[in-house]
């Protein structure tokens, strides 16, 4: 089995232990909500394009509402993890473009349901991680995922992968440098820089660490 194919596997797990009604951390959803938006964004591209352009947006809301009001039901939610587990799709074919499109929306909506309400975290989150080296495959991704997410510090803003003892195991990777940084000595002097714009430090595990790019709570660290 491929990275990309064990991560699903893993989130319809997650989702079937987890029942149509949990909780996540996606606000106002879910996980029947969840997996409505999971099994519109890869089946049906008609109406996914409302995830990122603006004036399809509220169509796109209505028909996940649509099903997600379906998938409350025990039996079609339990019929719609299992189609979303082995639906064939153009983007699955290829291994490369399926776990560019897929791998880090797989885990973030994974946690997201994991996460969702402390009552029943435990039991989720022991069918975590999928693979034993799932940290080192999620900071593989950081250094594409985060730039989006660097945008948003003009200061600079670096990552520090730890193990869950803190150690700095994976290193540091850095996603934007500080707008100044290449400028003569005497010019850096010259620049005021709001503290918005500070430089910025995230030290975390590779996972929390993806958790807090993407705008979720996540145990970091930051300075």
């Amino acid at each position: 089995m491929t990275m990309i194919t064990d991560v699903r596997t893993n989130l319809a797990a997650v989702l079937e232990a987890a029942g149509p009604d949990r909780p996540t951390l996606c606000e106002g959803w879910r996980t029947r909500d969840l997996l409505a938006h999971l099994l519109l964004r890869e089946t049906r591209p008609d109406v996914a394009a409302g995830i990122v352009l603006p004036p399809l947006a509220s169509r796109t809301e209505r028909l996940t509402g649509a099903l997600a009001e379906q998938l409350a039901d025990a039996e079609r939610y339990a019929a719609g993890v299992r189609r979303f587990r082995s639906v064939r799709t153009p983007a699955r074919a290829i291994g490369r473009v399926d776990a560019g499109m897929n791998a880090v929306e797989y885990l973030v909506h994974r946690e997201d349901a994991v996460r969702g309400r402390e009552e029943g975290r435990a039991e989720l989150a022991a069918l975590t991680p999928f693979r034993s080296d799932e940290q080192q495959l999620v900071w593989e991704k950081l250094g594409g995922v985060g730039r989006i997410s660097a945008l948003r510090h003009p200061g600079g803003l670096r990552l520090v992968g730890t193990d869950g003892d803190g150690e700095p195991v994976f290193g540091e990777r850095v996603l934007r440098r500080p707008a100044n940084e290449s400028l003569p000595g005497r010019l850096v002097q010259a620049v005021v820089r709001a503290p918005e714009e500070e430089p910025v430090t995230v030290t975390g595990q590779p996972l929390e660490l993806l958790l807090h790019l993407f705008g979720r709570e996540a145990d970091v660290e930051l300075s």
